[in-house]
């Protein structure tokens, strides 16, 4: 009986603190990347450029462990001043890209329309909405203001939704 062997597609690359140990000044200001985003989207570009980075003192002869922040792109598309804390960065698939070779890897403009806006609040349900507008009018401030519900948008990297601020 002839036993089937599964081959699984094992990410080649290094754990990022392998890799900024090895660089100068930590890898501060360079662009890392995942072969995971590389294969599922080859055509466009997915990184991070360190910020900051921070070892943990209790992992001191190896410098293997502690937090490590950068500005991300996601798919060619980046938040303005947003910087996250790498939580995968003990996954055995991370690469820096070279230096000559940042300029190009990091030149591309997506399209525009891969956004979507959200609004700000939406109505209440029709049962909710009764229910507060009575305890309102009972307590004597009824406004239309307050019988909407408001929405929030996790400004995170991966999320290709945003919303208007409202003017003041």
């Amino acid at each position: 009986m002839a036993v089937a062997s599964i081959s699984r597609n094992i990410p080649k690359g290094d754990r990022l603190f392998v890799l900024l140990n090895s660089l100068p000044n930590y890898g501060i200001g360079r662009v890392f990347t995942r072969t995971t985003w590389a294969h599922k989207y080859p055509n466009e570009p997915s990184y991070i450029r360190i910020t900051s980075v921070t070892f943990n003192p209790e992992r001191w002869p190896e410098l293997n462990g502690g937090e490590v922040w950068g500005i991300p792109t996601w798919r060619g598309y980046s938040r303005d001043g947003l910087q996250v804390k790498i939580s995968s960065w003990f996954k055995s698939e991370w690469k820096v890209i070279r230096k000559s070779e940042e300029e190009e890897f990091c030149a591309y403009t997506p399209k525009e329309e891969d956004f979507h806006a959200v609004p700000n609040s939406i109505p209440l349900p029709p049962l909710l909405r009764t229910m507060t507008k009575e305890k309102m009018e009972k307590e004597g401030n009824v406004t239309e203001e307050k019988l909407n519900l408001k929405l929030t948008i996790n400004r995170t990297y991966v999320n290709r939704a945003y919303q208007q601020i409202p003017e003041l």
